[in-house]
């Protein structure tokens, strides 16, 4: 896990080092020659006027203070210092400034860009390693929020951030420029500065704390909206939406005033700023002038590099004050990282083989908490077989199933895989032999072949492959008959197609990927009678070919299964054929009795 992100320029600088490496020093280099080049060009402007005035000292450089190595430098080289030597000196720095600006300036696009897809791709694998378990364990508020807004909030952090390491190193450079003219001026002006800036100091925090709080409610935003579309159905049929719509305007309304206290500080410090700069000149050239007796020659110069430098310190607080309005955006991407590499899948390269007799179970438990959901489940599954788990809400099913799948590691007990353990190979090698289709029909928003290819390539192969599962889910000719066959869209969770086509496409995807397990999660539960016929007809087809697990509450389905396994908190309390089950176990039997199967 890595360490705190602190909220100092300095550690900022190291976050944002750690993200770019030497890059970001490279730019830092390009902004101090920058600064400097510019600075040089400024004083030349002060010979220039001289000569424009027919002013004593030109030659010697006087007027430039400690600046006068520059002309120090014509005279070594032999270049006599009149104004077209000047003219052209000046030209030749601004051209070379001009070039190396674009230069920054495209390695800064060029930065942006690279942290950008690196932070997405970033993301991209850390959810793919990211647990079953871990996914439980957050909130898909935050989740959401981290990778779609505060994205956007992280890039303008970014932007930001070099705004103002470019702004402070030219600052800088200025500075030195000014001390070098005229160390007393630039003393005092760096007195005012850093007076000036104590003012707006609690203002700059406070519009980093509440860029922070702006980014929690966003979270709890995204995670209410999450809900709201989940449930839109529900909330829509009874009338909740009103009283749910109070707890998303509230927190909308939170944010509004966040912003407006961000706005209100924005403008303080904007309409604030000149004024405070203008009156510190006015007080230091008064007192150099008055009182120290310095000549306006070399206050002039220091003037018009300070000019520059505190237009500078203007740049440098309003891109700071930018960048903390967007710092909530880095802490939430940065805790989101945090939290996913916290709830890492172990990478283990060494590929699981392929299921080739049976599936073990030994003394399996797994506690939520204090609570176990199973508790000394033993039970084995031979490959091709076909098993059912039955068993009401609550019983321990889907904890079962979800154990079988590698989601979640049983507390206690193995899971074994021909005498083999999932967890010392690859678990995404094991998972790749399972196929499951549960009560809701997972449907993308895509055509049919996609859906049950999962985007593979349209190939010769692929095609017959595809035409393959799909005879086998019996929905050749209802393919056949769409507008565009194999190519028509679903529409979003498929629409567009009835509840048993959607079903059927889920297992034809699940067939198609060549799995060797088959899980079937209560698949036909949320069927009407003649589509759950239906369906479980194909599921019929399939037995013998593939290793079936069905979860089931509608027994009906489960009458053909090889072996019935009846759980009860957590606990095996039978286990045989429909008809032997029916023998041995009453409460079995009161089920089917309930559900009048025949």
């Amino acid at each position: 896990m890595k360490a705190d992100l602190k909220h100092t320029p300095l550690g900022y600088f190291i976050f944002f080092y750690r993200e770019m490496g030497n890059k970001l020093i490279f730019n830092i280099f390009l902004a101090t020659t920058l600064g400097l080049l510019d600075g040089v060009g400024l004083a030349l402007f002060i010979p220039l006027l001289q000569f424009v005035n027919d002013a004593p000292g030109i030659a010697t450089g006087e007027s430039m203070g400690g600046l006068r190595f520059i002309f120090d430098g014509f005279s070594r080289i032999g270049i006599p210092i009149n104004l077209f030597s000047v003219l052209i000196f000046m030209v030749f720095i601004f051209s070379i400034k001009g070039l190396l600006n674009y230069w920054l300036s495209m390695e800064q696009v060029d930065l942006r860009q690279k942290y950008m897809v690196k932070l997405r791709l970033g993301q991209i694998k850390q959810l793919q390693q990211l647990s079953y378990q871990g996914f439980l364990t957050l909130d898909a508020g935050k989740i959401q929020n981290a990778i779609t807004a505060e994205v956007g909030k992280n890039l303008q952090a970014m932007i930001q951030f070099l705004a103002t390491t470019k702004a402070a190193i030219v600052l800088v450079a200025y500075i030195m420029l000014a001390f070098l003219a005229n160390w007393q001026f630039a003393l005092f002006i760096m007195v005012g500065c850093i007076l000036s800036n104590l003012i707006y100091r609690r203002i700059i925090e406070s519009v980093k704390i509440s860029s922070i709080e702006i980014s929690k409610r966003g979270n709890l935003f995204n995670g209410f909206m999450i809900q709201c579309l989940h449930h839109f159905k529900y909330l829509r049929a009874t009338g909740y939406f009103k009283q749910y719509a109070v707890k998303l305007q509230s927190v909308i309304n939170e944010v509004e005033n966040l912003n407006r206290k961000i706005g209100r500080n924005q403008a303080i410090t904007a309409s604030t700023r000149e004024p405070i700069i203008i009156f510190i000149v006015a007080v230091v050239i008064l007192v150099q002038i008055t009182y120290l007796g310095a000549s306006l020659g070399s206050i002039l110069l220091s003037l018009l590099l300070f000019y520059r430098a505190l237009n500078g310190l203007v740049v440098v607080q309003n891109t700071w004050q930018g960048f903390m309005q967007n710092v909530g955006g880095l802490q939430a991407v940065y805790d989101l990282s945090d939290s996913l590499q916290q709830f890492k899948e172990q990478e283990i390269t060494t590929l699981m083989p392929k299921f080739h007799s049976q599936i073990t179970l030994n003394d399996l438990y797994f506690a939520y908490g204090k609570k176990f959901a199973l508790k000394g489940i033993n039970l084995s599954i031979q490959k091709n077989e076909t098993i059912a788990l039955v068993g009401e809400s609550g019983s321990g099913k889907s904890t079962l199933v979800n154990i079988m799948c590698a989601l979640i590691a049983p507390t206690k007990g193995q899971l074994l895989v021909d005498g083999y353990s999932p967890d010392a190979y690859n678990i995404n090698s094991y998972r790749a032999q399972i196929g499951y289709v549960t009560q809701e029909p997972i449907i993308f928003n895509d055509s049919v072949f996609n859906n049950v290819t999962f985007w593979a390539p349209v190939t010769a192969e692929n095609i017959f492959r595809f035409w393959e599962v799909i005879e086998k889910v019996a929905m050749r000719d209802t393919v056949d008959n769409m507008t565009q066959k194999e190519n028509t869209l679903l529409g979003d969770n498929g629409m567009l197609i009835s509840g048993g086509q959607k079903q059927r496409i889920s297992i034809a995807r699940e067939l198609y990927k060549d799995v060797e397990l088959l899980i079937m999660d209560e698949a036909t539960s949320a069927l009407d009678s003649e589509t759950e016929n239906y369906v479980q007809e194909n599921i019929n087809q399939l037995r013998g070919a593939y290793t079936i697990i069905i979860i089931a509450h509608r027994l009906s389905t489960i009458k053909n299964a090889d072996r019935i396994y009846l759980l009860e908190k957590g606990e095996i309390k039978g286990e045989g054929k429909f008809e032997e089950l029916i023998e041995q176990s009453k409460r079995f039997g009161r089920m089917v009795s309930l559900q009048n199967i025949q």
